[in-house]
């Protein structure tokens, strides 16, 4: 998703939420000290863990934008980078953009999408809860981890494909399985079939 000047001037003057984090960044020389590398791997796997989100690095809590050198950036993005790689499981991959809100004082914008999976870091499982990281349950973790694996490996015949229909298909594949209905009218059988559910599977077998 892309965030303009403007986008990101406002949700400085409203502050921080559940999906903007902002991190005042300490640096010496061109190297960031501050925050810890882990802490950073749990801000940004409780992003994950919840809808993905924004960390703006070089910003204070306050909403002020501290400024870094071409330097400072170029370091800060490759920590972000490992951090995402090495630190949290499974990895993620960020979106890291430089942006200038105020004329000589660039930041870093970091788009963490959300994830496909339980994502644990060094000091444990958070989930981004308003405008703070909070520890998950136990409860927690396993409902996480149960929905998004079923979502992840859902049976190739439940997912749907887009911009697909008859027109895009073989007729001689598809039009042999049609009743005698469908085959006088299959425009009016593929627009009912739209409507259409996947029911899950029963204990029994399919539905």
């Amino acid at each position: 998703m892309s965030y303009s000047v403007e986008d990101i001037v406002r949700q400085l003057r409203l502050g921080e939420d559940s999906h903007w984090e902002f991190k005042r960044i300490e640096f010496r020389g061109d190297r960031p000290v501050g925050p810890a590398r882990n802490d950073l791997a749990d801000e940004i796997a409780a992003f994950a863990n919840a809808e993905g989100g924004i960390l703006l690095c070089g910003v204070t809590d306050a909403g002020e934008v501290q400024g870094m050198s071409r330097g400072q950036m170029n370091e800060m993005e490759r920590l972000l980078v490992e951090v995402c790689a090495d630190a949290i499981k499974p990895s993620i991959r960020p979106v890291v953009l430089r942006k200038e809100v105020e004329e000589g004082k660039p930041l870093l914008l970091v788009e963490v999408p959300q994830g496909h999976a339980l994502h644990d870091s060094p000091n444990g499982n958070f989930h981004r809860s308003g405008s703070s990281k909070r520890r998950m349950t136990s409860d927690e973790r396993l409902r996480l981890a149960q929905r998004r694996r079923q979502a992840r490996y859902r049976w190739f015949d439940e997912q749907p494909v887009p911009d697909t229909g008859f027109r895009t298909l073989d007729e001689a594949l598809w039009k042999p399985l049609l009743s005698a209905e469908g085959a006088a009218n299959p425009v009016a059988i593929e627009g009912r079939s739209a409507l259409v559910e996947h029911r899950p599977y029963s204990e029994g077998g399919r539905k």
